[in-house]
C-alpha cells in the first residue's frame, strides 16, 4: 500500500499526459509515503513508456518550512519513512516499462550536483539534462518554489508541464508564484492550465 497526504493526484496524472511528445525525464521533488509518485510512474507506463521518472527527498526529519508565513520546524519526515517508501514504490515498479530512480537529497544539493545532468544507463551512458514534468512538492516558502522554477525552466523545453502543491491560501500565496513565473504575461515564461484546490498545473511556453 502506497499511501499519501495530499489530494487532486490526477493532475499529476494529467501533467504526464500533456508532456507526452516533450524529450526528458520526469520529476518529483517532496516524496513523502509515495503516492505522488506512483501517479506519476502510472502515467508514465500510459503515456510516455520507457521514461525516467527520478524522486527527491532528504528525509530524515532535517529543518522544513510547511508554510510561507510559519518558521522552520521538524515534521515526521523520518529516515525509516524513507526506507519503506522506497521499498515500496521499488517493489511497485519492478514490471513496469519505467526507470524509477530515488534522490536522497534535498532540492538545493540535487541542483548543485546534477547541475548539468544525470548519467542514465540502458546499454550506454547518456547524459540528461532535460525535464519534461516536474511535481513541487518540497518546501513552500516562496523563495523556495521560485528558486526551483528558476533552475527547472531553462531545463524545459517548449510544451513540459510543472505542477505546483499546496497552492492553498494559507500555504502559499499562489499569485506571488505566478507573477514570477509570468503567467499573466504575454512573455511570461509559463501558461496556467489547471488550478484546482490543493494543485495547480502549467505548461512551459
Amino acid at each position: 500500500m502506497i499511501n499519501g497526504d495530499s489530494g487532486e493526484y490526477e493532475v499529476l496524472a494529467q501533467g504526464v499526459e500533456l508532456s507526452k511528445e516533450v524529450d526528458g525525464m520526469l520529476c518529483e521533488i517532496g516524496l513523502r509515503e509515495g503516492l505522488g509518485t506512483k501517479f506519476i510512474i502510472d502515467a508514465a507506463v500510459i503515456h510516455r513508456p520507457g521514461s525516467t521518472v527520478i524522486s527527491i527527498d532528504p528525509y530524515g526529519s532535517i529543518l522544513y518550512k510547511p508554510r510561507n508565513h510559519m518558521p522552520e520546524c521538524r515534521l515526521d519526515y523520518t529516515n525509516e519513512m524513507g526506507k519503506q517508501c522506497v521499498a515500496d514504490l521499488s517493489a511497485y515498479v519492478i514490471d513496469k516499462n519505467v526507470d524509477w530512480q530515488f534522490f536522497k537529497t534535498t532540492d538545493t544539493r540535487f541542483f548543485e550536483q546534477y547541475m548539468d545532468g544525470i548519467e542514465l544507463y540502458e546499454l550506454e551512458a547518456k547524459r540528461c539534462n532535460k525535464y519534461a514534468f516536474v511535481h513541487l512538492d518540497g518546501p513552500h516558502s516562496v523563495e523556495a518554489v521560485c528558486h526551483e522554477i528558476d533552475w527547472f525552466a531553462v531545463r524545459m523545453n517548449t510544451g513540459a508541464t510543472l505542477v505546483i502543491d499546496d497552492i492553498t491560501p494559507d500555504f502559499l500565496p499562489l499569485n506571488v508564484v505566478e507573477d514570477y513565473m509570468g503567467v499573466n504575461d504575454e512573455n511570461g515564461r509559463f501558461e496556467r492550465v489547471f488550478k484546482g484546490v490543493k494543485k495547480a498545473l502549467y505548461k512551459r511556453l
